[in-house]
């Protein structure tokens, strides 16, 4: 829609611009509300089957920190950080599932194994202590779970932690 709108505003004046502007960004606070709606939906399904706690990150103060290109910035400050994790919130409470948040701090950068902060480079964690090598994304929700006090079953048994062979088979390295 930010063409669409690039575009009227550049094209139109007055009263047209006005009318137009005014039904295009109704119809795309409809059209995400619906999108998140969806999403949501079936991610408190997933919490629900697989009887879990849902488990977010703080994003407070997450706008002041995105430093990208124009474009990617324009696409991130858009994105409805705070509407999806409340959507997700009330429909898993719905459903019995009280969720809970952590700090997001160094949760993509720190080694869930030897609890190292690297600095991020690209999508692939790689740990400069052990080793351990994953993706970024996959770390840092790992680090979540762990960090959350009332978590059931972590991802790896306990004694894993220190053999980097165990963590190797259950982890598939990219």
């Amino acid at each position: 829609y930010f063409r669409k709108r690039r575009s009227i505003q550049s094209k139109t004046s007055g009263k047209t611009k006005a009318k137009l502007l005014a039904k295009y960004s109704g119809r795309e606070k409809r059209r995400v509300n619906d999108i998140l709606h969806r999403a949501t939906k079936i991610i408190a399904g997933i919490i629900a089957e697989e009887n879990v706690k849902p488990v977010m990150e703080k994003l407070t103060h997450i706008r002041e920190r995105i430093r990208y290109g124009r474009e990617m910035n324009r696409r991130l400050h858009s994105m409805p950080f705070r509407k999806i994790q409340f959507y997700t919130s009330y429909k898993s409470m719905e459903l019995g599932f009280k969720p809970e948040t952590v700090k997001a701090e160094n949760t993509s950068r720190a080694c869930p194994i030897c609890g190292e902060i690297s600095k991020p480079n690209g999508h692939v964690f790689k740990c400069r202590k052990c080793g351990f090598q994953a993706d970024r994304h996959f770390i840092a929700a790992w680090n979540i779970a762990m960090k959350h006090p009332m978590w059931g079953a972590l991802p790896l048994p306990p004694k894993a932690t220190d053999e980097f062979k165990e963590v190797e088979r259950i982890v598939i390295k990219t």
